[in-house]
């Protein structure tokens, strides 16, 4: 053996460890989203509306964080299992958190909206037995669809220009706690979360003429997964 040959050898490990190290990373930036559905369940009970409210949430079965990250609206289905009794949807009254647990506005998406984003919105009607799905996201998420022609007036419908959960800030953020809980995530120790808190109305004969409001926290997990979970052949 050559006195070079031990020097080659490892250089040609370091390589590999740090070919190695790049793939797992390329794969680990994976999470799901799911409810915690134990305490919306609680909540319900706690006022008497398991018999009259469903609620229920649409999600990918994954998202990446990072610049690609997909989880820039999600799905709200509320049920009406009342035949007595009409649910309203009080989108102003309607807030949901950051990872940092910052309130937002939440702001309903109608395709080809050009509200203004400072004119209240209309609330929405479930009638008895019905089931109203809507496609929600944060008020800050939105801006202005740039008009193709330059030579154009400005357009008035409103996008979707940034995820609804900003992982760098939290990653970036100067203060430690933060910094703590994006790197537990990070590691799958802990999860992470933000929530949506929902303004109903109920209307029938045990409620007063106008509705009395009630308001459900929905609390959602965010779990990172395995980087394993990354790889093409797993199902998404």
């Amino acid at each position: 053996m050559r006195s070079i040959d031990p020097i080659i050898l490892v250089i040609y490990l370091i390589v590999i460890t740090w070919a190695l190290s790049k793939i797992v990373s390329s794969f680990n930036d994976e999470y799901t989203v799911s409810l915690d559905e134990e305490i919306l369940k609680q909540q319900l009970a706690d006022q008497n509306l398991q018999d009259i409210v469903g609620v229920g949430f649409d999600f990918e079965k994954r998202y990446e964080f990072g610049k690609d990250d997909k989880l820039k609206q999600f799905g709200v289905k509320v049920t009406n299992k009342s035949q007595t009794h009409s649910i309203y949807i009080d989108w102003d009254y309607c807030a949901t958190t950051d990872l940092q647990g910052r309130s937002r506005r939440v702001t309903r998406l109608i395709p080809g909206t050009t509200l203004d984003l400072f004119q209240n919105q209309v609330f929405s009607t479930v009638a008895p037995g019905a089931t109203l799905k809507e496609i929600i996201t944060a008020e800050d998420v939105l801006k202005r669809k740039e008009p193709k022609d330059k030579d154009a007036a400005v357009a008035l419908e409103m996008e979707v220009s940034k995820p609804l959960l900003d992982f760098e800030a939290l990653k970036k953020s100067k203060d430690d706690p933060p910094k703590k809980k994006y790197a537990r995530f990070i590691s799958r120790i802990d999860p992470l979360e933000f929530s949506l808190d929902l303004a109903l109305r109920l209307i029938g004969s045990t409620y007063s003429a106008e509705g009395d409001r009630i308001q459900l926290r929905c609390k959602f997990i965010l779990k990172k997964l395995p980087w394993q979970a990354g790889l093409p052949w797993n199902p998404r």
